[in-house]
């Protein structure tokens, strides 16, 4: 037994470990979803500014605050710059998959989602995204002279979250490709229609294959139930009997002892033959005295005052009697 559970507790440890091992890419919460350098007709901050912007996304089912994470940019032939995004301030909590923009115009006192560097698209840049344990989750490169005025560098699918320069393409919104536009604070890729529901409609028009499919799924739950509760009702049975057997002092695999038979079950006891013959020798025989069952009671006439009519038995005082 001690084998098994040093076993479980070893293979529990592994798959720990095992997890806390994954790629950042993929443990990350927060990721660097789309980058503009040189922003000149594209979004504005809350003064009115244009600047160059670098948009997070919170691909986690649930807010996050992402105050004390670490935005660092390095680029070609510079040191690596630091912002830490203060805390403080409700404006750093992110709703589950939603975006935040940060404003890179190296004006910091404008706000907290103001970074203190710039960025410049004629040198290839880094960024990295550090949480608050300075843990790097996220980082993307931008090679040199790739992006123009008002382009931006995004993700194609912000599902993935795989580090290499495949997932990321330059968004235009004077681009050929009407699908690849800028889009801060927003997702990448908006579909005005739903592919999925489309798809299904032109293979399934009537409709009959959704109502087929919708009662399988409910019968095979009703089925499942019915074997899970019988197989339930049949463990609680024989634990019950188990509990039954052991609080009469059997083991669990005892058969329960046989019933003792009485073979005389039903006859008379040979005491009251006896008694019966006994009572009819004394009446034969006449043994008992005679007597007429009448009980009678003479008042005594010398007896001026009679036990069985004095009152005065019967009270708790006697009466006194004044002059």
């Amino acid at each position: 037994m001690k084998k098994i559970y040093f076993g479980i507790i070893f293979a529990f440890v592994l798959a720990v470990s095992l997890s806390s091992c994954r790629d950042l890419s993929t443990s990350s919460k927060v990721l660097i979803n789309e980058v503009m350098m040189q922003n000149e007709t594209n979004a504005t901050d809350e003064y009115g500014e244009r600047s160059a912007w670098v948009e997070l996304f919170v691909k986690y089912y649930g807010q996050i605050d992402v105050a004390g994470y670490i935005l660092e940019a390095q680029q070609e032939g510079g040191k690596a710059e630091q912002y830490t995004i203060p805390k403080g301030d409700q404006v750093t909590i992110i709703p589950a998959r939603q975006h935040i923009v940060l404003w890179a115009d190296n004006q910091p006192k404008k706000g907290v989602l103001h970074t203190d560097f710039t960025l410049d698209p004629s040198k290839t840049t880094i960024l990295r995204l550090y949480n608050s344990n300075k843990d790097l989750i996220d980082e993307v490169k931008i090679p040199a002279n790739t992006l123009r005025a008002d382009q931006s560098y995004g993700r194609i699918d912000q599902s993935k979250t795989e580090l290499g320069a495949e997932n990321w393409e330059v968004k235009d919104n004077n681009g050929v490709n009407k699908d690849a536009y800028v889009t801060p604070n927003t997702s990448n890729r908006v579909n005005d229609v739903n592919v999925k529901m489309v798809t299904f409609r032109e293979k399934d028009p009537a409709g009959v294959g959704m109502a087929i499919t919708a009662m399988t799924v409910v019968f095979s739950c009703l089925i499942l139930l019915f074997f899970a509760f019988s197989l339930q009702a049949k463990i609680s049975m024989n634990m019950a009997k188990k509990n039954e057997l052991k609080a009469q002092g059997a083991k669990a695999g005892d058969k329960p002892a046989a019933a003792v038979v009485d073979n005389n079950a039903g006859e008379t006891p040979g005491e009251v033959f006896a008694a019966i013959g006994m009572a009819l020798h004394d009446m034969q025989n006449d043994v008992h005295d005679i007597e007429d069952m009448v009980l009678t009671i003479h008042a005594d006439p010398k007896v001026e005052e009679s036990a069985w009519s004095n009152k005065a038995f019967a009270m708790r005082q006697t009466p006194v009697l004044r002059k």
